[in-house]
């Protein structure tokens, strides 16, 4: 069998590459969604898991709330205290102990920070630069080291890091070093965070230090707007012990943690170090999970929108991809094997068994699997390592890192062959059923009236109602599954009733070419005359166009959900707490609106004034509800609504919910009003009134509770980057007089968030048009196998009459046809699938985010017109090799072919 196998792939090798490029195309497709998908992950890792990628386990908060994190950072250990820990009922836990005795764990060391001034070098002050702390420095923010070195995220590029017991010895980061020409052995100063009382001067107070290493930039998007240091703990002690303005020095540590590094004991488990961990946490009631740095950062990635559908995104275009893999090779296969029937009868005829014929058949088809497989996860690595070299190229998006996995490749090849394997086993059992002299008859092609026709007409039939009615039911509740098996259900029946309806839709749009005489009128017959041949050659095409259609709407859709479903959740970019010792009143706050509204970037700052605070600290902001229109304007219109409502409180849900339906609202003179609360997912937003609610309770929004209490509300523009926002941040502060502690917002997760599905689609865009290219070859080697094996009745046309000319122009006309109906059908149905899709991931987030669940659809007209253009283009060039062949060969010698 082997041996009959490569002698048919040394005699006919032409026959196999269409089988050949459906492997690759599928393959392709399979492997660089792997490759994506473990891309995505080393990015993730560069990128937002930055901060803890070396550390064994991480502790993150399972909500962003100040208490959990305080708690946390209490737990953690040193400088914190389990003492000041309670239990679920209010009780102290002391009993419970700290993290740091978990047994099997080695260290906890919890992401404190505490703010400085790293004081600008002589020379940069006497160039009249100014500080984005204070005049003379710096904003810094100072992480003290772990025991273990290990677990700095950041490299040393120079030096060493701090001893964990200094308290004159810190690392800077490069980028800071870069800026203020510092190295290794130089001494500078940390101005701390306190300033003279009254006289409203600097204080000279600062601690005297010596940088004894320089570590590589944080590529975390969230440490903005801040030189990085490093410290030992006591020089971190220090720092955090410092008073503010006002304030009496605290008399214990500032233990607020975002996330704990756990680095588990040499031998010990860390699938047992997270449990043990788990449960401390449980047991002290600290809402946090213990989890490894890839998986925090995938979660953290799905929190940044709702949800996580970043990974929903890979694993449907991974099942895509399989199912679409499927389709082609088993249509590829078939046809190869229905033409070789004949050949295969007279191996039967000349004594070959039908156990010879059919494994001959199946070592065929693993070894072209084999070959196919391999050179599609070649060309998938290329194509994705090229894309993220090119990506990384671009500002902003360093973060972009490729990676394989080895095993997830091997799998893909083994999938590639054993779908190839399967493929053929159907037209080889079909080939070997029959009688070799039945074998060698002429088949009928499949008609609405014939038993074939009959068959694809019922099966295809109710397949794609099947189909249909789950992607319906699978769009509808959100669930992924159903929907994709949904949609591959409903286009194989498509695919089985192709052959019943292609070759009619060619022939009615064949009209607008019978105009051209004999050729237009050949051309528009052939399409129905040879029904089995025309959906064959229709079919590669209608696959591919289909998947390019569908990923390019879904793409499309997808950006525009991501900027809609984000803009619900964060419709402002920046928040700047004014400082109220440069404000005595509102008009103040307006001006430096006006002057941050003119910094580079900036699109626009409103000023809103404080006019209330409620028992619990809650700060409420007044604002006219045309100015929310304006600087808000992806806000929900239900929001948006709720807030011109004279006596509602907007606030973010979480808000709403612990304040209740009703909310009593200090107002002036001591007077109370209640005044009814609103929900809204966007949860970065303050309590908001609108300036009538303001004045009904008796508050002077002009004025504020006190005169210089304001918030600014800021929006950036779509261009900025990461990059950029470090130096906007100082911006911002240096023309609001602020520093860069005040100013918050969600602008560095939107940025990352678009960053990551900017890298996405290019990588998936990309892959479609090498995609495109490969099925747009297949489709002309189709072609080009059709007209070689109707060389004897196109002879018989030119034996007839038909000049050379017109049979060019008939073949090309056919292929055109051919290719344009089968690109038009795949568009529509790509559209349809794609739609779907986007209805099926991002319906449930538009609903949380207080949007209407209905997707609206957004066609990419263009795109799709490029498609039929290349489709047209394809099938015409795709005629000129075999109509070259054919007009050169003489009507007798093409009638004496076999």
């Amino acid at each position: 069998m082997l041996k009959l196998a490569l002698s048919q792939l040394r005699a006919t090798p032409r026959r196999y590459v269409s089988v050949l490029l459906a492997i690759l195309i599928g393959v392709t497709f399979l492997a660089s969604a792997m490759l994506v998908g473990s891309s995505s992950n080393a990015t993730l890792r560069e990128s937002l898991g930055s901060t803890y990628s070396r550390a064994d386990l991480v502790v993150v908060p399972s909500q962003n709330d100040f208490d959990v994190s305080n708690a946390l950072g209490r737990l953690a250990g040193p400088p914190a205290t389990s003492e000041t820990v309670t239990d679920e009922n209010g009780d102290p836990a002391s009993d419970l102990g700290a993290l740091q005795d978990v047994d099997g764990v080695a260290e906890a060391h919890p992401s404190v920070a505490a703010g400085a001034g790293l004081t600008l070098p002589q020379n940069i002050v006497d160039s009249g630069q100014e500080g984005t702390y204070t005049s003379t420095s710096d904003f810094a923010m100072v992480t003290p080291v772990p025991q273990n070195s290990a677990m700095i995220p950041e490299s040393l590029a120079e030096g060493e890091y701090p001893a964990v017991d200094s308290n004159d010895e810190i690392t800077v980061d490069a980028a800071t070093a870069e800026r203020l020409k510092l190295s290794v052995g130089d001494q500078t100063t940390l101005q701390l965070p306190a300033f003279a009382e009254d006289t409203g001067e600097e204080s000279s107070q600062g601690l005297a230090v010596t940088i004894v290493g320089i570590t590589e930039r944080s590529s975390n998007p969230f440490s903005i707007g801040a030189a990085q240091l490093y410290s030992g703990t006591d020089l971190f002690s220090s720092l955090n012990l410092q008073p503010f303005p006002g304030e009496e020095a605290p008399t214990e540590y500032s233990t607020t943690a975002d996330y704990v590094l756990i680095d588990v004991a040499d031998g010990a488990s860390p699938a047992t170090v997270a449990a043990a961990v788990q449960d401390r946490l449980d047991r002290a009631g600290v809402n946090a999970t213990v989890d490894t740095p890839d998986a925090a950062a995938q979660a953290q990635v799905g929190d940044l929108a709702g949800s996580n559908v970043f990974v929903y995104i890979l694993a449907g275009f991974a099942i895509i991809a399989l199912i679409v893999t499927m389709l082609v090779i088993s249509n590829t296969f078939s046809v190869l094997v229905a033409q070789r029937t004949r050949q295969l009868a007279l191996q039967r005829v000349l004594g070959a068994t039908r156990a010879q014929v059919r494994g001959a058949v199946l070592t065929e088809a693993l070894l072209v699997g084999l070959v196919g497989s391999v050179l599609g996860v070649a060309l998938a690595s290329g194509l994705v390592a090229g894309l993220v070299a090119i990506g990384r190229s671009f500002e902003g998006m360093a973060a972009i890192t490729f990676a394989m996995d080895p095993v997830s490749l091997s799998i893909v090849i083994l999938i590639g062959i054993v779908m190839t394997v399967i493929a053929s086993l159907v037209p080889a059992a079909r080939a070997t059923r029959v009688s070799p002299l039945a074998a060698m008859r002429p088949v009928d092609d499949a008609t609405v009236g014939s038993r074939a026709g009959i068959f694809r007409l019922v099966v295809g039939g109710l397949l794609t109602l099947a189909g249909v009615g789950l992607l319906v039911l699978g769009a509808a509740q959100g669930e992924l599954l159903i929907a994709v098996g949904g949609g591959a259900l409903s286009f194989i029946g498509l695919l089985m009733l192709a052959v019943l309806f292609v070759p009619g839709a060619v022939y009615s749009v064949g009209g607008l070419v019978r105009a051209t005489g004999v050729p237009g009128r050949m051309a528009q017959l052939n399409s129905v005359r040879n029904r089995s041949r025309t959906t064959a050659t229709a079919t590669a095409l209608l696959v591919g166009t289909t998947l390019v259609a569908m990923m390019l709407t879904g793409g499309k859709i997808a950006q525009d959900q991501a900027d809609s479903v984000l803009g619900a959740n964060y419709p402002v970019d920046l928040y700047a707490q004014l400082n109220p010792e440069n404000v005595s009143g509102f008009d103040d706050a307006e001006q430096i609106a006006e002057q941050v509204a003119a910094v580079e970037h900036v699109e626009g700052a409103l000023a809103l004034p404080q006019v209330a605070t409620l028992e619990d600290g809650i700060s409420v902001f007044a604002i006219d509800p045309n100015d929310a229109d304006t600087f808000a304007a992806s806000l929900p219109a239900a929001d948006r609504e709720a807030l011109r409502e004279t006596g509602t409180l907007v606030a973010p849900s979480w808000v709403a919910e612990n304040l209740g339906d009703t909310v009593t609202v200090p107002g002036a003179s001591g007077a109370e009003t209640e005044v009814t609360t609103h929900g809204t997912e966007a949860s970065s937003l303050d309590a908001l009134v609108s300036l009538e609610t303001a004045e009904q309770l008796g508050l002077n929004p002009q004025d504020g509770i006190e005169a210089g209490i304001s918030l600014l509300w800021i929006n950036v523009s779509d261009d900025l980057n990461m990059d950029s926002l470090n130096e906007l941040i100082a911006d911002i502060g240096q023309a609001a007089d602020i520093t860069p502690e005040s100013i918050s917002g969600p602008v560095a997760e939107r940025i990352l968030y678009t960053q990551i599905i900017d890298m996405m689609l290019l990588i998936v865009t990309a892959l479609l048009a090498v995609s495109v290219l490969i099925a747009l070859i297949g489709v002309a080697n189709t072609l080009s196998l059709s007209t070689i094996e109707r060389t004897r009745e196109n002879s018989l046309m030119r034996a007839l009459g038909l000049t050379k000319q017109g049979l060019r122009g008939m073949l090309a006309m056919e292929a055109v046809l051919v290719s344009g109906v089968a690109a038009l059908i795949g568009s529509v149905l790509g559209v349809v699938y794609g739609w779907f899709g986007a209805q099926t991931v991002f319906g449930e987030l538009r609903v949380d985010s207080g949007l209407t669940q209905l997707v609206p659809v957004s066609v990419p007209w263009l795109n799709l017109l490029a498609i039929l253009a290349v489709a047209v283009l394809a099938g015409l060039l795709a005629s000129v090799a075999p109509a070259r062949r054919a007009v050169k060969l003489q009507p007798v010698e093409g009638l004496a072919v076999e």
